[in-house]
């Protein structure tokens, strides 16, 4: 046979081999197998991309058979379901009633109410000793001021008061000689008075109406002041006035003042005086 007629049998021959080969029918094995190897031939990389620009997603393939043909069946990325932030809880306690204490009524104190006071009657007396004997003088000039304040209808207190006694109006049971002294003793001629101030008296009055009252205040004579305390002790009268005694005792050295001598020196007066007041004071308006 020559060559060029052994060429188209050859060819003949392959091409029906191939007929046959593709008419042989391709098993479910050998697809699953082709897909498969397609599956593992794919490129990663942009798999892996995809994974790491977020992490929450996830990407799953699998492989059904459904009749001849192969479909990858790929599971959708899963959906963030978000819910609303919950609200906090708060419990509110419940409010518990507690009952208001009573208002208790408390008394108010009485107020001080302003009275004109005056003097009813007065009795004065300035005692001393001497190296011959006793002596007394009245004080037969004196006057007196102050605001008077009244609580629950009684004297409660007395403010800014003022006393004064006329030096010149001291008069003694032993003649005017005794007098002069007196006046020369205290320095009528520049300061012809002996005063006695103070600011406020506190008076007190017991349920047996007895009357206490204590003051300090500046004590004037001769031009020197000091300080010093006075305690008057009285009671209250059954017609409402007030009744009130002071006794005092003074050093006139204390004041500057030189005692009195008396003839050529024979007679000295001691240096420690005594000062004695009683007297009734009345309300104006009772």
């Amino acid at each position: 046979m020559k060559k060029h007629s052994l060429l188209p049998t050859a060819l003949g021959i392959v091409m029906s081999i191939a007929f046959v080969q593709c008419k042989k029918p391709v098993t479910t094995g050998e697809k699953v197998k082709a897909q498969i190897e397609n599956t593992i031939s794919v490129d990663t990389s942009e798999s892996k991309k995809n994974i790491s620009n977020s992490e929450s997603t996830v990407i799953e393939k699998s492989i059904t058979t459904t009749g001849d043909k192969l479909k990858p069946i790929v599971i959708d990325k899963p959906k963030l379901t978000t819910t609303n932030n919950p609200k906090p809880i708060v419990v509110k306690p419940i409010p518990t009633t507690t009952d208001k204490p009573q208002a208790t009524s408390v008394d108010k104190p009485a107020p001080l109410v302003s009275a004109d006071f005056s003097l009813k009657s007065v009795k004065a007396t300035i005692e001393g000793t001497s190296t011959l004997h006793s002596w007394k003088s009245k004080i037969t000039i004196m006057e007196g001021k102050g605001l008077f304040q009244l609580k629950d209808n009684m004297l409660a207190s007395i403010k800014n008061a003022e006393i004064k006694i006329a030096v010149e109006g001291i008069i003694s049971e032993k003649g005017k000689k005794m007098d002069n002294k007196t006046y020369e003793t205290f320095k009528s001629d520049e300061y012809p008075y002996i005063t006695y101030t103070f600011s406020n008296a506190m008076i007190k009055i017991d349920d047996s109406n007895f009357v206490s009252m204590e003051a300090t205040g500046t004590l004037s004579m001769a031009g020197v002041s000091k300080l010093d305390s006075i305690t008057a002790n009285g009671k209250k009268l059954p017609n409402g006035d007030l009744q009130l005694t002071v006794s005092k005792i003074i050093k006139m050295t204390d004041f500057k003042m030189k005692p009195p001598v008396m003839f050529l020196g024979t007679i000295k007066v001691g240096d420690e005086i005594t000062v004695n007041f009683d007297f009734v004071l009345y309300e104006i308006n009772n």
